[in-house]
């Protein structure tokens, strides 16, 4: 691979190397980013700046200034270029130093890294890699603009992003933790960067569950007879920790028969708080867990093939994080 100045990146893939996995991982909600806001992000073990450029696309880069290492997420964005406090130099887009105010020429390795970025289900996303390996994730039986969805951020864990997807495909502990009558499925469709599922509990239908990556689940699913659509997503700040996503929708098609606005907030609000009360039973087993892929049951089998995947999961690492 091509070195990139003094941001460059290297691609491993071994079971235990260093890095963090090629996914797409949440950054900032989308509406913490209104026109000219400057967010700064620990992420990867380092820091990104999280801005919009001039046609509004969330920007996500490297957030070090290439001249002396200031921290850009002070700076502010001129034209839709990320501008260092500093001494007020300018990165484009494609994270090339465009202006130094004195004059000088620019250095070719004036640059910072800039990860591809996206924008779904309220949350600006960012990919861990030079290019995507495949699309942000995506809802199951259901397109964004076919969903009422809102994106919330459940907060700071102290374990790896990918330890709470595992309870994507943990049914065991539906049934124990969570008290749900959860039924494991028959078959776990499984592809080169997901999972995917279909199950049937009395009382909770669980229609399509998807893991996307190692770090996202998406679910449409059943709640007191009414079909809702959840996503929970992690995102690594380091190892051994992470902030934690969430979010709800409704179809639109549905929220019409519900008649109000304040109907459609209730109905989000009565699945937040199911999903609330989810949280309130994994907290504290995340926040105290010292996790290892100990000794296994046949119960296991689907955790075990996540955690094969997970080890096996191509990697990025950022040079100096």
């Amino acid at each position: 691979m091509m070195a990139l100045g003094a941001t460059a990146h290297k691609e491993q893939s071994a079971p235990d190397s260093v890095g963090f996995h090629q996914s797409w991982f949440p950054v900032a909600l989308s509406r913490e980013l209104g026109p000219g806001a400057v967010l700064g992000v620990d992420f990867l073990g380092t820091r990104v700046v999280v801005h919009r450029d001039g046609q509004g696309k969330a920007m996500v880069q490297d957030a070090y200034c290439a001249h002396l290492g200031a921290d850009l997420s002070i700076g502010d964005v001129v034209d839709g270029q990320i501008r260092c406090a500093f001494h007020n130099w300018r990165y484009g887009a494609d994270g090339r130093c465009v202006h130094i105010p004195t004059g000088d020429n620019i250095p070719p390795g004036a640059r910072i890294f800039t990860y591809p970025s996206a924008e779904a289900w309220g949350l600006i996303w960012a990919f861990n890699g030079e290019k995507p390996l495949f699309e942000p994730p995506r809802m199951p039986c259901a397109e964004e603009e076919e969903l009422i969805f809102e994106a919330h951020r459940r907060g700071f864990r102290p374990v790896d992003f990918w330890i709470a997807t595992a309870n994507a495909v943990d049914f065991q502990h539906l049934r124990s933790l969570h008290r749900l009558p959860a039924v494991d499925p028959e078959v776990i469709a499984s592809g080169e960067y997901g999972f995917e599922y279909q199950v049937e509990a009395p009382g909770f239908f669980i229609q399509h569950g998807r893991i996307t990556g190692t770090n996202t689940f998406t679910l449409r699913g059943r709640l007191d007879g009414h079909e809702f659509f959840g996503m929970f997503a992690g995102s690594p700040i380091a190892q051994g920790k992470s902030m934690a996503y969430f979010g709800v929708g409704v179809r639109r098609d549905a929220a019409v028969g519900l008649g109000s606005e304040a109907a459609v907030r209730e109905r989000l609000n009565s699945l937040r708080a199911f999903i609330d009360g989810l949280a309130v039973q994994d907290n504290p087993v995340f926040e105290t867990m010292r996790f290892r892929k100990g000794v296994l049951v046949a119960s296991d089998r689907y955790l075990a093939r996540f955690f094969t995947y997970v080890s096996d999961f191509p990697r990025f690492q950022a040079a100096g994080a």
